[in-house]
């Protein structure tokens, strides 16, 4: 095989491979890429005992393996559940997040939803504490 032969067949068996590489589909995401909720405000471990649990379950899933995040956000008042899962259907969809449907039926304290990117599985679920009706909505990012 003449050299320039050669030199031909590897320019496009490197193009080929930058195309499929181009084609392999974005980064793992990060929860600090996945969009707030209008007027949602995160809590932080030490500011809420909810915060303070989910901090924990991070570290006991990484200790036994697992890639695991999550993270809490109090809802402004008046936001409700259909209005915060189409925000994040639209939000997600629009990244190529596609959501999944669940068996859990939605109650007055725990609303659910799940979306699912290649290898991850994003978790969103509104929890209405009984007590005060305070509103949070959660955040749990599996990477596998």
């Amino acid at each position: 095989m003449k050299f320039s032969s050669r030199l031909l067949l590897a320019m496009l068996a490197a193009l080929a491979v930058l195309a499929l590489a181009a084609c392999g589909g974005s980064a793992p995401a990060k929860l600090a890429d996945i969009p707030s909720y209008p007027d949602a405000v995160q809590l932080k471990p030490g500011e809420n005992p909810i915060a303070d649990t989910l901090a924990k379950n991070v570290q006991q899933a990484g200790s036994m393996g697992a890639n695991i995040d999550q993270t809490i956000f109090t809802l402004p008042q008046g936001a409700s559940w259909d209005q915060v899962k189409q925000f994040y259907t639209d939000k997600l969809g629009s990244d190529g997040w596609q959501s999944t449907n669940l068996p859990i039926p939605d109650n007055d304290v725990f609303k659910m939803a799940n979306w699912r990117r290649g290898s991850q599985n994003l978790t969103v679920a509104q929890l209405t504490e009984p007590v005060k009706n305070d509103t949070f909505l959660l955040f749990s990012l599996a990477t596998n």
